[in-house]
This record gives C-alpha cells, sequence and structure tokens, in this order.
C-alpha cells in the first residue's frame, strides 16, 4: 500500500501545514463570522471495485520485484539504465544520467523505448523520433535526436501472489485476509479523501456566509513560510523543481490566502463554541500519528513538530468534526457528485451567455 501511504502522507502534512500557522490570536477586527451550523454539503461514496483491490495488488508486485542485471540483448518489460541526450533543430532540448527506464511502461514516448529494444549494457545508440501531435508546448511534432548509452539491462522477477508472499510482504498470511485487507484500507482512504472534500465545501460555504475585511500580515507570512516549506518537501520527494509544484505568484497568493481564512474561520468557531484541546487530547494524538508518520517514538515526532503546531492540527480536526455533525451531510455516488458539478458548471456558462448577449443588446440599441 506504499502508493496510498505516500498519497496519505502528502494529506497529512498538506493538513499540518494548514494548521500550523496559527497565530493563537483573535480575527473579530477582520472577519464577522456568518452562518456555520446547518448547513448542507454533498459527501462522496466512493464504491471500491474488485478491479480497483486487485491493481492496489498488482502495484504492490512491482514495488517488490526483484531486478537481476542481464547480459544480452533489451527486450520489452525489460529495465533499462540509460544515459541520453536529446536536442531539436541541433539545440540541446533534454537529457539525463543513470536513468531507470522500463521498456513498454509508455514512460517516454512509445517510438524512443522502441529503438532500446534489442540493446545491450555498453552499447551506444543514435536515432530520430517525431514527438507526438499532443507532446506540451512547441515541440509538438517536431523531430528529436537522441544520443542514448545503455548502462545495463535488468529482467524484472515480479513475486508471484500467494500466501507465502502475504506472510513476508504483508501483515496478512493468506491471499484472501489480505484482499480484504487492501479492500478495506481503500475504502478508509477514499472516506478519508471524501471526507476531507466535503469539510473544504463546508469552509467555503462559511467563508460566503462571513464578511472578512482583510488578515493580519504576520498570520499570512508565517502561512506563507509553511506553505514554501512544504512544496519544497513535496519538490525532494518527487525529484522536481519547487517552482512546479508552487505554480505562479497569483497561484501561491490563492493557496496562502486560502490556508489563512481557515485558520481565521477555524479559530473564530472554536472560540464561539468553546472548542479546545485537552492534554490527554494532545497525548492520545501523537501516539496514534508517530508511527504512521514514519517515526520512532513519541519523542522524534516532537523534535520536527512543536507542541504549538500538533495542537493546532488537533483543534482544526475538532472543528471539522463538529462542523460535519452539525451540517447536513447528503452522500451520493461518483457518478451523481461529477453530473452534479457539470450541470452547474452548464448553469454558470448558460448564464454568463445570456449575460453577454444582453450586454451586447444593450451596446447595440445605445449606438443606433
Amino acid at each position: 500500500m506504499k502508493k496510498k501511504v505516500a498519497t496519505a502522507a502528502i494529506a497529512a502534512m498538506t493538513m499540518t501545514f494548514l494548521a500550523g500557522c496559527s497565530s493563537r490570536g483573535t480575527y473579530a477586527k477582520y472577519l464577522t463570522l456568518g452562518e456555520y451550523k446547518g448547513l448542507s454539503v454533498t459527501k462522496v461514496k466512493t464504491e471500491v471495485t474488485d478491479d480497483d483491490v486487485e491493481a492496489e495488488i498488482e502495484s504492490a508486485l512491482d514495488e517488490n520485484a526483484e531486478y537481476t542485471d542481464v547480459d544480452r540483448a533489451a527486450k520489452d518489460g525489460d529495465q533499462v539504465n540509460i544515459d541520453f541526450d536529446g536536442s531539436i533543430d541541433g539545440e540541446a532540448w533534454d537529457s539525463d544520467t543513470d536513468y531507470d527506464l522500463v521498456i513498454g511502461s509508455e514512460d517516454f514516448q512509445p517510438e524512443f523505448e522502441e529503438h532500446l529494444i534489442g540493446a545491450k549494457a555498453g552499447d551506444t545508440l543514435e536515432f530520430t523520433i517525431t514527438l507526438s501531435d499532443d507532446y506540451d508546448g512547441d515541440y509538438a511534432g517536431k523531430d528529436a535526436d537522441f544520443k542514448v548509452t545503455v548502462n545495463a539491462v535488468q529482467e524484472i522477477n515480479v513475486p508471484e501472489l500467494n500466501d507465502n508472499y502475504c506472510k513476508k510482504y504483508t501483515d496478512y498470511d493468506t491471499v484472501d485476509e489480505y484482499r480484504a485487507g487492501v479492500r478495506k484500507e481503500l475504502e478508509e482512504y477514499y472516506d478519508e479523501t471524501n471526507t476531507e472534500t466535503a469539510q473544504n465545501d463546508l469552509l467555503s460555504q462559511i467563508l460566503e456566509n462571513s464578511k472578512v475585511s482583510g488578515y493580519p500580515q504576520d498570520l499570512y507570512d508565517k502561512c506563507k513560510e509553511e506553505y514554501d516549506a512544504n512544496n519544497q518537501i513535496l519538490a525532494d520527494m518527487f525529484g522536481t523543481d519547487v517552482s512546479d509544484i508552487a505554480g505562479s505568484e497569483d497561484d501561491v497568493k490563492s493557496a496562502v490566502e486560502e490556508m489563512v481564512y481557515t485558520e481565521m474561520l477555524t479559530t473564530a468557531i472554536a472560540e464561539k463554541e468553546n472548542i479546545a484541546v485537552s492534554d490527554d487530547e494532545y497525548t492520545d494524538y501523537v501516539n496514534s500519528v508517530y508511527e504512521d508518520s514514519g517515526y520512532t517514538s513519541a519523542e522524534e515526532y516532537e523534535e520536527d513538530y512543536t507542541k504549538d503546531e500538533t495542537l493546532n492540527t488537533i483543534l482544526y480536526n475538532k472543528v471539522m468534526d463538529f462542523l460535519m455533525q452539525n451540517a447536513t451531510v447528503t452522500e451520493v455516488s461518483e457518478d451523481e457528485y461529477y453530473e452534479e458539478d457539470t450541470e452547474m458548471d452548464e448553469e454558470a456558462y448558460d448564464t454568463e451567455e445570456i449575460t453577454e448577449n444582453e450586454t451586447d443588446a444593450e451596446d447595440l440599441e445605445m449606438t443606433e
């Protein structure tokens, strides 16, 4: 379940930095809290299918595969370690070293991967491919020249799914128990994710119901600091540049302001409803999450997260639980939920089109 664990870790990290930018002040100067109880929200109920379970198991099997160096020509399904340099119209374009690529994975354009079939370790290949018409940027449809050195060819041996595999790699003794466990974990994962989406929808409604005249600059600065730190962690995790994670300046400002407004709303609701965090709740929370977060002890966890940060996270969770308990929550299927979104988008488009037509008509009348 590494894929889901990684995703859950990102979600947990996001919640932590969002809740951790509190300045522990009152925001009455900037915020007049609107209606926050008795609201209606839709929550998706995701049905986990047999195919979902098998796909998750297949992913786990692939993660536990063994890679063996072979002294033969590469074939479809092998992993090759390569260095490559690419150019377009004689100008350097794309390159990398020590890159692991599974032939047939379509991580690269299929035509590129096909050229590697038949190559052996130590071979250097030169070839040209035509980039697909839907390739990003201005390179669609252009010819790209590549020089590729094959450092190694590896055969991938995926373990067989049986009881022995389950005992070695999972917390289960049999395949049936493993499948049932995977299904339960997926159901819990989707329920948690869908609950967070519903909670965010509630916060959006509360923000619309409230009057906001600004925010403290120090709160924005703290949230921005946490936002930047979180993006750096994500960039390091995925091996990309932090700018690819953060987006444009407008994107950054919008994301940080969302954190600011969330902090202001949840703090105001906590004050009004006398929601607080006890010492026992703090201890129970740390003991329940440190292992799932990759720490060996509560003390090690507390070295990375201050008590205030953790208290803010717990308070945020308690406020969100309170809001959900005091809302009318309607569960719908994914199809129903996204159909509703599509209808709302179409209605918004129709309204915009009508407004534009009315404006054009008014302009015409004025011209006449």
